[in-house]
Formats: C-alpha cells, structure tokens, sequence
C-alpha cells in the first residue's frame, strides 16, 4: 500500500510539473511574441517584392488599369494587416477628373486608431502616390523609383506599426492617386479629408528613396518639411541609422513648386516630411526598373521614416507648425556636400562651362559660411538663387 501511495504521489508530481512546463512556455511564447510584435521594422527582402509586383508588366506602369489594379493591390493589403477602411466604411475614395475627358482616379487608405482618450482624436498620415507614366508610344514605364520604392515603404511601415504596440494617436496610410498629373489625388483628398485637416498633427510622405541625386550621391537621402516645424529636427537626430546613409536638410522654397504630395498639406499649414533620393538618370524613363535600385538603402530609409512615425504616434506633444522658416545652418552643408560631389563627376555628368561656372561661384559663396558655421538670411537667398540654377540645369 505504501509502494502504491508513493506511486500515486510521483505521477500526482508529474503531472504537475508537466502542467507548469506547459504554462512557463506557453508564457515565454507570448512574451516572445510580444517582443517580436514590438520589434517589427520594415524588412528589406519584402521591400524588394513589393517593387518588384507593382513595376512589373502585369501593373501597367500603374496608369489606367494598371493604376486600378495597384488600387486593388492596395486594398487587398490593407485588409490584411487588419487596418480600418478610412473613407466611411470604404477603402477608396473616388478622385474626379476635372472634365469629361481628363483622368479620373481613387485614393486608397487605411486606419488604425489610436487607444490614448487624450490623443486618438490626432492623426498621423503615412502617405506615398502610387500611379506613373503608364505605357507611352508602346513602351512600358515601370516606375521601380517613382514611386513604387514610396509605396513598399508605406506598406512595409505599416505591416510594423500594425503588428507592433497599440498607437496612443491614431494613423491613416494613403496610397494616392494622380500624382504625376498634377497632385490631383492629394488635392482631392485635403478637400475632402475623412477628418477635419486641423486633427492632422504630421504628414510623412516619401517619393523616390532608392537611389542618387544625379547617380552620384549615393550616401544622401534629402529631408524637406522641418524648417516649419524645427522640433522634428530631433526626432531625425534621434532615429537609429546606418553609417552609410546621409539626411541632408533642404527647405521646401529650393524646389520653387511643390515637386510632391507634401504640397496641398504644406498650404493647409500641416506639419509635413517629405523623404527623397532625387531626381536621377532614369527618372521617368523606361529604364525605372526594379534591378536598378538600392534595396539597402530603400530599408535604411524605410526603417528611418518607421522610427519617425512610430515617435509620433505616442509623443504628448503634437508638432507644431511655424509660418515663418526656421532654415537650419546644415542645410547649407548639404547644398555644399551636393554641389562638390557634382563638380567632382562633372565628366559623368557631362557638365558644360556655364554650369560649371555656377557650381564652383555656389562653392564659393558657401566656403566662409562653412567655415563660420552660421548663415545669415541673405547669404542664404543667395545660396539659393544660385543652386536653383544649377538643380534646373543639371537634373
């Protein structure tokens, strides 16, 4: 009876022990999850798979039908990361056309709501265009670079924001239309935003992020937008990034016109970042093809813009917008490091005596200013003038 009672007591004991093993790993596998959930960075690899579908010939060039598919596409991810309809129980939102005869086109967004009282009624836009040139004279225009390296990086921000912690703020991701016809689709939507404009605390948007200002700045991606809001400065500073990868600071007044859908939310006084590479040797060419792109630097960039919104999904404090430009003194050492860099491949580039003249009159003017380390407001209208003229005639 005793022999019995102790092997009763020795099962009893295992079937314990086997309970709690069950529990500690079914523990750690959550936490473990959790931690993965939290650690969700847009991943290179799926980057390079969401070019390499919407530059592919079955996408048109993302005009016409092409830009419906890509519409769908869009849709068809968003449904799957679980994020909300944005546009009143419905994914799209119907772009009209100006006349009978001009294109017609549809936003796509998603949302995901924000779970802080205090700030879920504050917006966070995450936004890239998805149409281009379509097919021209038989020849397809694929769009690997613009824009198709912006919409990965929207999609692949947005798989991590959705997988990782609850945002205190809420988020809309918009695949825009119509862009290169005249940022019809972010006009359209400005107008008609599913929520009142002053509820938007910052809009992000990236066009053309994998590849080199004039095929010889490979390390720089260009920042404009923070010289209305000066203490987004910070928040780039403070963004983990590679060695490798240079953000040069550029005010919105270099490019004269609003070159991207930064542009209607810069007139509605919106905070804004606008993330680009530049224009490049294949820019609205046939040649804009997915093998022809840094997919390093299209993660780096996208993992940078993914630091930046997930900060300002939870920061207590919304940006704030300033009419007045606050034009950092490290714009100046970016035009500078832009301008060299053209002067030492002026035989790549194929750069006449005038342009050169320009360039190396820019570099003067900016060599004291560089070695001050300040810039006054004149010298910098000057700086301005002068690489306006060689950005228009080189690129």
């Amino acid at each position: 009876m005793r022999n019995l009672a102790i092997n009763q007591n020795v099962r009893v004991v295992r079937r314990l022990m086997k309970a709690l093993t069950v529990l500690v790993t079914i523990g750690l596998g959550t936490k473990a999850q959790a931690l993965d959930d939290a650690n969700q960075v847009p991943e290179q690899d799926r980057l390079k798979q969401i070019v390499a579908t919407l530059a592919s010939p079955e996408f048109a060039g993302r005009s016409g039908p092409g830009g419906e598919k890509t519409a769908d596409y869009l849709i068809e991810q968003f449904k799957a990361l679980k994020l909300a309809p944005l546009f009143d129980g419905d994914y799209s939102q119907s772009v009209p056309g100006l006349n009978a005869r001009s294109p017609r086109g549809r936003n796509v967004g998603g949302l995901l709501p924000g779970q802080d009282p205090a700030l879920r009624d504050q917006w966070i836009v995450l936004a890239a265009h998805f149409d281009h040139l379509g097919t021209r004279g038989g020849r397809l225009y694929p769009g690997a670079d613009d824009n198709a390296s912006g919409v990965a990086m929207m999609l692949e921000t947005a798989r991590s924001i959705a997988h990782g912690p609850p945002p205190k703020r809420s988020i809309m991701f918009i695949g825009f239309d119509l862009e290169e016809i005249g940022l019809f689709g972010s006009r359209y939507f400005v107008e008609h935003s599913p929520v009142p404009i002053e509820k938007i605390a910052l809009f992000i948007t990236a066009d053309m992020i994998s590849r080199s200002l004039a095929d010889v700045c490979p390390q720089h991606v260009f920042l404009i937008g923070s010289e209305h809001t000066p203490t987004l400065r910070d928040w780039v500073k403070g963004a983990k990034k590679s060695p490798s990868l240079t953000i040069g600071t550029l005010g919105a007044d270099l490019l004269l016109l609003n070159r991207s859908d930064y542009g209607p939310f810069r007139a509605k006084r919106v905070p804004f970042l606008f993330f680009t590479t530049g224009e490049n040797p294949r820019y609205h060419t046939p040649n804009d093809t997915p093998e022809t792109l840094d997919y390093p630097k299209l993660a780096q960039i996208s993992q940078v813009i993914h630091q930046i919104v997930a900060r300002a999904l939870v920061e207590p404090e919304r940006p704030k917008w300033q009419d007045v430009p606050n034009n950092p003194f490290d714009e100046a050492v970016t035009i500078h490091d832009v301008l060299k860099r053209l002067a030492l491949n002026k035989d790549k580039l194929k750069l006449g005596p005038a342009q050169l003249f320009v360039i190396n009159t820019t570099l003067a003017t900016l060599a004291p200013i560089i070695k001050r380390g300040s810039i006054t407001p004149d010298e910098r209208a000057r700086v301005i003038q002068q690489a306006r003229i060689v950005l228009f005639t080189v690129l």
